[in-house]
């Protein structure tokens, strides 16, 4: 069976990523981080804000004060949309200016995980951080070469991490309580020839659901055999990232990007960097604010 997918916003983004679904407003906020806006887009009434910045954005994530949280390249930071103030929490990695930060999500205690990669690819260059509110980032995993999905099953005691260049998705054990994590290993190993592993989100049974940079589909896996269950082919060859959102969290909301297309393929995708949504016949996981 074929899962339809329709095409939610034409965006067009340059590199459209990091996809939050917020259930207290029903919005979807997404970035474009090459074209260094933050969007914001309700599902039902089809409104559609951007916010510019004058650096690459790569994360989003609402706050439980009201503000947003952003990563912009070189650091962590308060927004306030109503009247654009940006407030610096943390500047990372001023050592190394080729670095930026890319993906990044809340835990279920609301702490912040994101993680860095170098504009150029250096092998093992970047980190991934956490942040507890009124806190100071802590680095907790080091030798990243591309920092990309997260995902979170408390059920299981655990954490998984996409490092793209390593070509798998690993498993961490994690402590809700403490936000440690220890005892690494390699839970699915990525199909050859279907692109890169990007972003991902997880289901209510404990699935993965993992974005093909390259691959043009997303794919739904069980970290405990490594095998794939299923996958839905999207419209555009390079998907960025997924979130379930909708009101009964049943819609699966998937990013995209077009910044590396060629002239042929722009054609071939016309809507690359949009947002589509399918309903793939299971229910997510919701996503978090960031704070206590």
């Amino acid at each position: 069976m074929t899962t339809i997918v329709n095409l939610a916003l034409d965006a067009r983004a340059a590199l459209g990523e990091g996809p939050h679904w917020d259930a207290e407003t029903n919005q979807l906020y997404f970035v474009d981080i090459d074209g260094r806006a933050l969007h914001v887009y309700d599902t039902v009434s089809r409104n559609h804000r951007m916010h510019r910045f004058d650096k690459r954005v790569s994360a989003v994530i609402p706050a439980v004060d009201g503000s947003l949280i952003v990563t912009l390249e070189d650091g962590i930071y308060n927004y306030y949309p109503d009247s654009g103030a940006l407030h610096v929490i943390a500047l990372i990695e001023a050592e190394m200016p080729d670095n930026r930060f890319n993906d990044a999500k809340c835990d279920p205690a609301g702490r912040l995980w994101a993680g860095t990669m170098s504009t150029g690819y250096a092998k093992d260059q970047g980190s991934l951080y956490r942040l507890e509110r009124g806190g100071e980032p802590a680095r907790v995993v080091t030798e990243v070469g591309c920092s990309n999905g997260l995902a979170w099953d408390e059920s299981k005691g655990c954490m998984y991490y996409i490092d793209t260049l390593k070509l798998a998705v690993d498993r961490f054990r994690y402590n809700s309580g403490t936000g440690e994590i220890s005892g690494r290993e390699t839970v699915i190993k990525w199909p050859s020839k279907e692109g890169y592993p990007d972003g991902m989100t997880i289901d209510n049974e404990g699935m993965l659901w993992i974005a093909h940079w390259g691959g043009g589909k997303v794919s739904r896996f069980d970290p405990d055999t490594g095998k794939r269950l299923a996958e839905i082919e999207v419209p555009a060859l390079y998907v960025t990232s997924c979130v379930f959102g909708g009101a009964r969290l049943d819609e699966l909301y998937i990013t995209t990007a077009r910044v590396v297309l060629s002239e042929d393929e722009h054609a071939l995708y016309p809507h690359a960097g949009g947002v589509f949504m399918a309903k793939p016949g299971v229910t997510g996981t919701p996503s978090r604010r960031f704070g206590p």
